[in-house]
């Protein structure tokens, strides 16, 4: 699939670049052009399937998740573009959107994308969707052994436990190149697919720093009672299912009930049938439903 020409606009194209520095731009090889679409599930390896059997241990405890009052007299972030490149130490380097011209501390969200996919992909659908307010930490994981090209790398991350890993250390990083723009407190965690089922677990050890959930096609079968009650119990406040096929919005559903009784506010929002992607109706609909997943945290007031 491609995202339609509306969306090839002035930040795809630094994305674009970005990619193009270390990865290449599209799945064909071409050095240049804007950065292709998401692949459907269709396009995927049948490997990805085995996403459901990843799982993982506990990293240390969770991060307080009070934000921090803004600062005063912060001189407006600048960068060259709404998109860099953020080394992480120990970890491949990640996708970071940033909020240019902040003179406020800005709340982050984590993206995570799906297997056999690519984090400047995640990066420019959820600044299309969430805006340019805040950061937008998008993780890489690890390179595929059967990406089409050497010039078209596609990832996938290990464990869920080796994604908190990453995530923790990627949020250190982004606080050390940003110290003054970048809120201390909670952070929104989105995931497509592997990156949703993979943060569900994630989560629920880590509500403190996760209170609040975008959830795009799945990582509804991780909500057993045991797991929404953990989640509830340790500050899990919100869970956002977003669906396009008929399956996920069935499961989505039945963990939602899970969740709802163990205390925690839900939403599934479905779709027209779109197939297992996360651009285009499947992101217009996220758009629309992100509010209420925002809703009581005064640090998105300004979105």
């Amino acid at each position: 699939m491609t995202l339609p020409a509306s969306r090839l606009s002035r930040p795809l194209a630094c994305l674009a670049l970005l990619a193009a520095a270390t990865l290449g731009c599209d799945r064909t090889g071409r050095a240049a052009g804007p950065a292709p679409a998401p692949p459907s599930a269709a396009q995927a390896p049948a490997s990805e399937g085995a996403e459901q059997a990843a799982d993982g241990g506990a990293t240390p405890a969770a991060q307080a998740a009070g934000g921090a009052a803004p600062a005063a007299g912060i001189a407006p972030l600048r960068a060259d573009a709404p998109f860099v490149e953020l080394s992480v130490d120990g970890f491949p380097s990640a996708v970071v959107s940033v909020p240019i011209g902040a003179t406020a501390r800005r709340p982050v969200l984590i993206a995570s994308h799906g297997n056999y996919d690519r984090p400047e992909w995640q990066c420019q659908v959820w600044r299309d969707i969430a805006g340019g307010d805040a950061f937008i930490l998008c993780p890489r994981g690890v390179a595929r052994s059967d990406s089409p090209s050497a010039s078209d790398v596609r990832f996938t991350y290990e464990s869920n436990a080796r994604l908190e890993q990453e995530i923790d250390a990627g949020l250190a990083a982004l606080r050390a190149r940003f110290p003054e723009h970048v809120d201390p407190g909670a952070v929104l965690y989105t995931g497509f697919s592997l990156g949703a089922i993979m943060g569900s677990a994630i989560a629920a050890r880590r509500a403190a720093l996760f209170p609040r959930l975008v959830l795009v096609e799945g990582g509804h079968d991780k909500w057993t009672q045991a797991t929404a009650r953990a989640f509830a119990d340790g500050g899990g406040q919100r869970v956002l299912f977003v669906c396009a096929q008929a399956g996920c919005g069935a499961a989505a559903k039945a963990a939602a009930a899970r969740l709802e009784k163990a205390g925690v506010l839900t939403r599934v929002v479905r779709g027209k049938e779109a197939g297992h992607r996360y651009d285009g109706p499947v992101a217009e609909e996220t758009r629309r439903a992100l509010g209420w997943a925002l809703e009581g945290d005064a640090r998105w007031s300004s979105r």
